[in-house]
């Protein structure tokens, strides 16, 4: 498992000594017999023996275990209720967690013993098979030193606290992100600050690509790919090339977000009602796309020429053309705006009602051919709608998490545009609106009337400040964010998966870490993050070299970098590279020459 390498011997040992401590306890404490196997070892010798109490609240009883509680900066405490020894009352755990080692009792006849012990995260748990190992298969008691099985138990203990700390950690990131809608994760290369970021994304619930986007910034990045800008587009019906608007990434995202916000408040009957009409246009889009009512008249009140149904455009729009006239005009139905269309007038009946088309339609999605809408919605109405059912279950409101990989890569200003006011925290939903560059142009979209960035959308950026190659972020951006360093020594779990080569890699990361903090000019900025470590997966083969090949291949020329231009580049290379080659070992005989 991920922590049989970076334990030594003692706390094994340690972990056996507690486990048959705690049975020992439990066993005295229910039964009073001193004959069994662990009295006179872990029983006897305590004065004042304290049966019952909490370990974790300070209680005297954590001093009977403390030669065995302490496993780094972790510990275990000792949890026991005189009420009921035999119940889920008794338990040790990892510090202020509900990861727990507790007993099986079973019934002999006359009394109870405990046939083994099991490990679980919840506060009151019956015990599960893959966690739960027999007396005799830990080996306690068995005055050896600790079995396969007990250190397999104790591994397994460990993974449980380290996959606990690391949602502690992360539940800490999500409270910062939502109490200030934007945050920036900075810090020193190969921390592993995108990979955080998706796993913040992922605890606020934005598990799908609409609810977690992320793009990276770069020189070339501008307004048109973030916001909107005009695109060529080449038309179906004349083979012509013209410019449409088209949104970009930043504001597609945000209308999906607004359109869950918007729905999450919605009465029971709205969302069905809305779910019908989606359905039906899409059964509509179908028949056309398979030839079925390609062609097919619309039925029209006025005395307009005549219109038949041709297609449906990339963007799921109907296209329209006019039937047996002498200029053939072709016309464009949104889905958006007929929606909307059916929000006003719900029904046939509602459509059949009205007197002058273009006023009513016109007053109710503005500026379009009245006839054609009118037409579109009649035809769905009459040959879709009444064959549709949906249910009405409430909308759920979601997080949107938008991701910024390397933010400050990208001309900051010149992408976000007026922007910088509606990501302001102050700012998200109405109260935030603006007039995008092209708010002219835009159409059938929720900012008709301007844009805004929903309530429910968060915005994470990562960025290292120490890059050369790219400028510093604006003290206007700046204050629109919270700022979080994400530092080396709080990622070195991304090391787990080097196995036994963990250990050293730790070491070695810490000691050339430090060497780096104490040239001049260099900082806890400029750290080697754990992910560069990782590359020693590359190298698995040439077991003798590994640690040169490393440092030759991917930490030297950075090292060099950071140092470029100084007065004693040569002479701090040779320092950090003997902190880099510093093992515990080596460390260890140093501390004792000294």
């Amino acid at each position: 498992t991920s922590y049989s390498y970076c334990l030594v011997m003692n706390e094994y040992i340690q972990f056996k000594h507690l486990l048959e401590y705690f049975v020992s306890h439990l066993e005295w404490a229910v039964n009073q017999n001193p004959s069994h196997v662990g009295y006179q070892t872990y029983i006897a010798p305590i004065p004042n023996f304290k049966y019952s109490g909490q370990g974790y609240a300070g209680a005297n009883i954590q001093h009977q275990i403390e030669n065995w509680c302490q496993y780094g900066k972790d510990l275990i405490h000792i949890n026991i209720d005189a009420r009921g020894y035999t119940t889920t009352r008794c338990y040790m755990n990892w510090n202020w967690t509900w990861i727990n080692v507790r007993p099986h009792w079973i019934n002999t006849g006359d009394t109870y013993h405990i046939d083994s012990l099991f490990l679980t995260q919840e506060q009151g748990s019956n015990a599960k098979a893959e966690l739960t190992r027999t007396l005799s298969e830990l080996g306690l008691f068995d005055n050896q030193e600790p079995n396969d099985t007990l250190k397999d138990f104790f591994n397994t203990y460990k993974d449980m606290l380290e996959s606990f700390n690391e949602k502690e950690e992360i539940q800490s990131y999500v409270q910062l992100l939502k109490a200030n809608k934007n945050l920036i994760l900075t810090g020193a290369p190969g921390t592993g600050k995108t990979y955080l970021a998706k796993q913040i994304a992922k605890a606020m619930g934005a598990t799908s690509e609409e609810q977690c986007k992320m793009v990276q910034f770069h020189p070339s990045y501008d307004y048109t790919d973030f916001v909107e800008g005009l695109r060529p587009v080449k038309s179906n019906a004349s083979d012509q090339i013209g410019f449409e608007l088209r949104q970009g990434v930043f504001k597609q995202f945000c209308e999906k977000a607004l359109e869950n916000w918007v729905d999450s408040r919605k009465k029971p009957e709205e969302i069905s009602a809305e779910r019908i009409f989606k359905e039906a246009y899409e059964r509509f889009t179908d028949d056309i796309r398979n030839g079925e009512i390609a062609g097919n008249e619309l039925p029209l009140r006025s005395e307009d020429v005549a219109m038949k149904i041709v297609e449906v455009s990339d963007n799921n729009n109907i296209i329209l053309k006019t039937k047996d006239s002498e200029s053939e005009k072709t016309y464009t139905v949104s889905y958006n705006r007929l929606k909307k269309l059916s929000e006003t007038y719900k029904d046939l009946k509602a459509l059949d009602e009205i007197t002058n088309i273009y006023k009513a339609v016109t007053e109710a999605i503005k500026g379009c051919h009245a006839s054609a809408y009118w037409a579109t919605l009649h035809y769905v109405y009459e040959h879709y709608v009444g064959k549709v059912t949906a249910d009405a279950t409430p909308v759920e409101k979601k997080n949107y998490v938008f991701i910024i990989d390397e933010i400050n890569r990208g001309e900051i200003s010149k992408i976000f545009g007026e922007l910088f006011f509606s990501i302001d925290p102050g700012y998200r939903g109405e109260s935030g609106r603006i007039f995008t560059q092209y708010q002219n142009l835009v159409e059938d979209t929720p900012f008709n009337n301007g844009f805004f960035v929903p309530e429910n959308v968060y915005i994470i950026g990562t960025m290292n400040d120490i890059d050369r190659s790219v400028d510093t972020m604006d003290f206007a951006m700046r204050r629109r964010f919270a700022w979080k360093e994400v530092k080396a020594t709080e990622r070195l779990g991304m090391l787990d998966s080097l196995g036994a080569d963990k250990t050293e890699a730790i070491t070695r990361l810490i000691n050339l870490n430090a060497a780096i903090e104490k040239i001049d000019g260099l900082s806890s900025a400029y750290h080697i993050g754990p992910a560069y470590f990782k590359k020693l997966e590359l190298y698995q083969k040439n077991t003798g070299q590994k640690w040169e090949l490393l440092w030759n291949y991917h930490l030297k020329g950075l090292l060099y970098e950071y140092l470029r231009g100084s007065d004693e580049l040569e002479a701090n290379m040779q320092i950090l590279k003997a902190a880099y080659d510093l093992t515990k070992r080596d460390q260890a005989e140093s501390d004792g020459e000294n």
